[in-house]
């Protein structure tokens, strides 16, 4: 107030002169330069001041925090931004792996093999009983402690239900992995049950299963898939890759608690269903066969049994068994499934060890894989061979030295097991005469007799493609022995499969060709759509047509006054082969008491369009060929010639494009809404698809009987009958035939 007053005071004391002088105007200036160093003096700096002074660090700190969070934010967009991209897809979604659906298996009248049904299995996302997880770089993952007690209480609830102890659950929840199988195709009164718990952690994942529908028919050729769906033997194996398909990967996203929403369209890889295959195989002609080697097991107790079904015209394999054999629906006893071994008892795991030697020896497929000495089977050929060779002629009289002949004293004699003198070259064949055979292949050329042999097909594999397929022993002339080609002539000396004997007989009934043998017809994409076709192929010109011609019709008289007269076909259907008994060696010895006995045969006679080869492994006492096989060659021959006169229509097209695969598997599904769990649907009259698809929702296992010869489409019977209680996996037989 007073320094106002003083200033106003100075200003109205000037106001009196005329004009300011310089000195008077300096005056103010000088006032407020004092003024404001007087400020200064009192420590109170000009806020201008302060601005100017200050500026320059609150901007470089702010430049600095400005290229500080740019360079963060490149540092995490670009360098770090597939880690922590990884980091979040791995918190809020989960890369779920999709097997492919697995091709079907048909045979040659598209009658269903081997299909793949739609199920659900169960896993465990262990991330959840960890609360402190958490994702690192890469693989790397900090778990933490688990929650113990969550854990237990989820083991507590599924352990009855997926009939494994609580420890068992409790163990594989505690893993340290992101995706854990608790168990695998599960029947679904079990997924109902699990889903009405809602338990944290547990999910399910759509996958297929495969299914035989006709249990253990065809089971060897078939062969069967592990737990993952990979071929374990035969077409299974062979055809793996056709079979499989490309797997695919689905992105199932998790909500706000952490459950996986599962949706069919995220896949990040789409799985790329399997082709199906079209066998040369007729389930009506397999199912004659398999009930043809079970009477002979049970007639002649021998070791094993197996048989072939040839098309000698084309080279197709109609039917291909053995015994014993297995069901691929059930590898092994319940029990055994879903326990390692160190969890068995020592009774059990005894158990489980007898069982897994019966599975190896049931999985074996004989025809392909056992190789023989063939024995009079072999006659045929040395008889072909000098037919063709210019070296003997029908009706040419052979002397058969009684039954025994010394052709060498350094050797042992060549004996019959009758005493027959001198024998026309029919008569040879016909009584199966061990002196008349040599006799008539000694007149051959060893190289040129040797050739024959390799071109015939033994020596070499027959061109199936199939797994465990043997070539057998043949070996060049320079190694061979004195009696090397007197036993070949009779089939000794030499070793074969049969599939490989019967295709060089084949040559004998289609005119002289070896022809390739063929289990797979076609394959076709999930679509239907044809992707390859395997047509007959002829691997050579063994004989003239001429020769073959001659042999069939020498051959005739084994059947109707030789060693086969037991393999006569009734109805007048004419038939020729050959018998053959040929003993076992054992350490290195024949032993007289142990042998193979054999019938190959042909029908109908004037063009042939069967080819038969029955072999039985060490049968019961003192039998031949044409005791104990040329009945059964008997009774499969009779078994197809009903078959053909009953089926409507034996070459039609089959319709692969009904896939068994494209079943719903929802709710709302028109086979789930009509059944009952824990009780026998009501099949009759129901497609065989409709009928197999209810007996696996129930929770039962499905077997199809299907009457030989008959189109099998509808259900015309079951058993057990509709509503009768179903135990979980019992077995309900599904009795198809004609609409």
């Amino acid at each position: 107030m007073i320094r106002s007053r003083l200033f106003v005071g100075t200003a109205a004391c000037f106001s009196h002169s005329p004009q300011p002088t310089a000195d008077s105007l300096s005056v103010p200036l000088r006032f407020a330069t004092e003024s404001r160093a007087s400020r200064r003096l009192l420590g109170r700096q000009d806020p201008q001041d302060l601005l100017d002074r200050r500026m320059p660090w609150i901007m470089g700190a702010m430049a600095f925090w400005a290229l500080f969070i740019l360079l963060r934010l490149i540092w995490l967009q670009g360098v770090e931004h597939k880690r922590y991209q990884a980091k979040a897809e791995q918190q809020h979604s989960t890369t779920i792996p999709i097997p492919p659906i697995r091709g079907e298996l048909r045979d040659r009248r598209g009658e269903p093999l081997a299909i793949s049904i739609k199920v659900e299995s169960l896993f465990a996302d262990p991330r959840v009983f960890y609360p402190e997880y958490k994702a690192g770089r890469g693989e790397e993952r900090q778990w933490g402690n688990p929650d113990r007690k969550a854990a237990a209480e989820v083991a507590a609830k599924l352990a009855p239900l997926l009939e494994q102890t609580r420890g068992q659950v409790l163990e594989k929840l505690l893993r340290k992995k992101t995706f854990v199988y608790l168990e695998r195709h599960l029947p679904p009164m079990k997924v109902a049950a699990i889903r009405a718990l809602d338990l944290d952690g547990i999910e399910f994942q759509p996958e297929s299963q495969r299914f035989y529908p006709r249990g253990s028919l065809a089971a060897q050729i078939l062969g069967f898939t592990n737990i993952d769906g990979v071929g374990q033997l035969g077409i299974e194996q062979t055809y793996d890759h056709q079979l499989a398909g490309l797997k695919g990967e689905l992105i199932a996203p998790r909500d706000a608690h952490g459950k996986l929403l599962i949706f069919q369209e995220n896949y990040s890889q789409v799985p790329v269903n399997g082709a199906s295959l079209q066998l040369s195989i007729d389930a009506s002609i397999q199912h004659i066969v398999e009930d043809a080697l079970e009477e002979g097991m049970r007639l002649s107790r021998p070791h094993t049994a197996y048989a072939v079904v040839v098309d000698p015209q084309t080279g197709e394999i109609l039917a291909m068994a053995g015994t014993p054999t297995f069901d691929p629906n059930h590898i092994l006893p319940k029990k055994f499934r879903n326990r390692a071994e160190s969890e068995l008892s020592a009774g059990e795991q005894e158990e489980l060890h007898r069982e897994l030697e019966r599975q190896k020896a049931a999985r074996k497929v004989h025809p392909v894989e056992d190789v023989y000495e063939p024995g009079s089977t072999m006659k045929i050929f040395t008889a072909a061979i000098a037919l063709e060779e210019r070296k003997v002629h029908l009706g040419e009289r052979i002397d058969c030295m009684g039954g025994h002949w010394l052709y060498s004293p350094k050797v042992p004699p060549i004996t019959d097991t009758h005493h027959y003198g001198v024998l026309s070259f029919e008569e040879v064949l016909w009584l199966s005469s061990n002196v008349g055979a040599a006799k008539i292949g000694t007149r051959l050329d060893p190289a040129v007799h040797y050739q024959y042999l390799r071109k015939f097909g033994f020596g070499d594999p027959t061109g199936l493609n199939f797994p465990g397929e043997s070539p057998g022993r043949l070996i060049a002339p320079d190694r061979w022995s004195v009696p090397t080609q007197y036993t070949f002539s009779y089939g000794y000396g030499l070793s074969t499969t049969p599939l490989q004997i019967l295709m060089a007989g084949c040559a004998l009934a289609n005119g002289g060709k070896l022809m390739q043998p063929i289990l797979v017809q076609r394959i076709y994409n999930d679509k239907g759509l044809l992707l390859k076709e395997f047509k007959p192929t002829v691997r050579g010109q063994v004989l003239s047509e001429e020769t073959a011609n001659l042999m069939k019709e020498a051959l005739k008289g084994v059947i109707t006054q030789g060693t086969g007269k037991r393999a006569k076909l009734d109805n007048g259907v004419e038939a020729f082969g050959k018998t053959g008994t040929s003993r076992k060696l054992i350490d290195g010895k024949y032993d007289p008491r142990r042998h193979y006995a054999s019938f190959m045969g042909f029908f109908p006679a004037d063009k042939p369009q069967y080819g038969v080869l029955v072999m039985l492994d060490d049968p019961a006492g003192d039998t031949t060929g044409g005791d104990v096989a040329a009945p059964l060659f008997k009774r499969i021959g009779d078994g197809i010639m009903r078959f053909r006169e009953t089926s409507p229509d034996p070459d039609r097209e089959p319709d692969l494009k009904l896939s068994l695969r494209d079943w719903p598997v929802s709710e709302t599904d028109e086979a789930a809404v009509h059944v009952e769990m824990g009780r026998v649907p009501d099949l009759q009259g129901l497609t065989l698809k409709a009928a197999i698809h209810r007996v696996v929702l129930v929770g039962g296992t499905p077997r199809v009987e299907a009457s030989p010869g008959r189109t099998a489409t509808v259900v015309v019977g079951q058993d057990p009958g509709a509503g009768t209680p179903l135990e979980p996996g019992a077995i309900v037989k599904i009795k198809a035939g004609a609409p």
